[in-house]
C-alpha cells in the first residue's frame, strides 16, 4: 500500500514537473515572439523620422535633411555624402552629409539630358561639330559632320557618359555651349536646386557642384520623362551604320543595372576632384528608391548597402548574390 502511495506521489511529481517544463518552454517561446513583436513595432515607430518630405508637388522644396533617426542599423559607407529617398512618399531612408556641396563630375549629364528633351524632339537631327568630336575623356565616338538624332546622342550621353555627345547636344539644342549652360542653370533654379551649379554640359569642369539631396531631386524629375527613363534603363544598344554616321556599340557603365534586383539606371560620374559618384534608381514591387553617393571609394558597394537598408526598412529585404566588380 505504502509502495503504491509512493508510486502515485512520484507520478504526481513527474507530471507536475513535466507540466512546469512545458510551461517554461512555451513561456520562453512566446516571450521571444512578443519581444520581437515589440521590437518590430519600435522599428516601425522609428519610421517617424520620415517626417520631412523631400518633394512637393512643384518640386521647389527648400527642405534640408536632419539626422533624427536611429543609427543602430545604418550602413557604413565610404562616400563622403549620400542620401536615399523613397520616391512615392519623399521620405528619407538614409542620409550622410547630404546637404554638403560637392563636385559631381558626369552627374551633370542628367541635367544635360533633361534640358535637351525639353527643347528638342527626340527624333530631331544634330550635326556633330569639330569641337564636339574632339572633346576627350569618356566618349561616345562621334566624328565631325556626322548626323545623329537627339535620341542616339542621348544614348551616348547616358550609357557611355560621352563628353563628345554632351557638347554635340548642347550645340545642337541651344546653338552654343554657353547658352545651353544658362538653360541648365535656369532649369536648376526652376526645380529648386538651390545648392547646384552647372559649369558645362559634360561634367569635365570641376566648377560644377551640387548636393546629394539636389541630385536626387533632379534624378526623380528626370525619371518622370519616359524617354529619359527608357534610355537610362538600357543596358546596351547598337547604332547601325548609315549614310549619316558610323556603326557604334554603346554600353551602360552603371554596373548595378545588371547585378542588383530592380535597378533601372541612372548615372555614374568620376573625375579626380569629384571622386567616384553614382545616382541610382531601383524599383521592387511598389517601392521606388533613388539614391546618390558622392566622392566614394567604392560607389557600387556603397549604393548596394544603401539600397539593402532602404528596402529592408520598408519591409522588403532584397535577396541578391554576392556582387563582384
Amino acid at each position: 500500500m505504502e509502495n503504491n502511495a509512493k508510486k502515485k506521489f512520484t507520478l504526481y511529481i513527474s507530471v507536475v514537473l513535466g507540466l512546469l517544463l512545458i510551461f517554461l518552454v512555451f513561456w520562453r517561446f512566446f516571450s521571444s515572439v512578443f519581444s520581437k513583436s515589440i521590437s518590430v513595432k519600435e522599428d516601425l515607430s522609428e519610421k517617424n523620422y520620415y517626417t520631412t518630405l523631400l518633394f512637393n508637388e512643384n518640386l521647389t522644396s527648400d527642405w534640408k535633411p536632419s539626422e533624427v533617426f536611429g543609427t543602430s542599423n545604418k550602413p557604413e559607407i565610404s562616400g563622403q555624402s549620400a542620401v536615399l529617398v523613397d520616391i512615392n512618399s519623399g521620405k528619407i531612408l538614409y542620409e550622410k552629409n547630404s546637404a554638403e556641396k560637392m563636385k559631381i563630375a558626369s552627374l551633370v549629364k542628367m541635367m544635360t539630358a533633361v534640358v535637351a528633351l525639353e527643347h528638342k524632339k527626340i527624333g530631331d537631327e544634330i550635326i556633330a561639330s569639330p569641337k564636339a568630336a574632339t572633346i576627350g575623356e569618356n566618349i561616345m565616338g562621334i566624328s565631325a559632320s556626322e548626323v545623329y538624332t537627339l535620341e542616339e546622342l542621348l544614348y551616348g550621353l547616358i550609357l557611355n557618359s560621352g563628353n563628345d555627345a554632351a557638347y554635340a547636344i548642347a550645340e545642337g539644342v541651344a546653338g552654343d555651349v554657353g547658352t545651353f549652360g544658362k538653360w541648365m542653370n535656369m532649369k536648376s533654379k526652376e526645380l529648386g536646386l538651390g545648392d547646384t551649379y552647372f559649369a558645362d554640359p559634360s561634367g569635365l569642369s570641376d566648377e560644377s557642384c551640387s548636393t546629394a539631396v539636389d541630385l536626387v531631386k533632379l534624378a526623380r524629375y528626370a525619371m518622370q520623362n519616359e524617354d529619359f527613363k527608357r534610355i537610362a534603363g538600357t543596358i546596351n544598344i547598337e547604332l547601325p551604320y548609315s549614310d549619316k554616321h558610323k556603326y557604334l556599340y554603346l554600353e551602360n557603365q552603371t554596373n548595378l543595372l545588371t547585378t542588383y534586383p530592380g535597378v533601372a539606371g541612372i548615372k555614374t560620374g568620376y573625375t579626380e576632384e569629384a571622386g567616384y559618384c553614382l545616382v541610382t534608381y531601383a524599383r521592387n514591387e511598389n517601392i521606388e528608391l533613388i539614391g546618390a553617393v558622392l566622392k566614394s571609394e567604392n560607389r557600387k558597394f556603397d549604393m548596394i548597402w544603401m539600397l539593402d537598408h532602404g528596402f529592408s526598412v520598408l519591409g522588403l529585404p532584397i535577396n541578391h548574390p554576392l556582387l563582384i566588380f
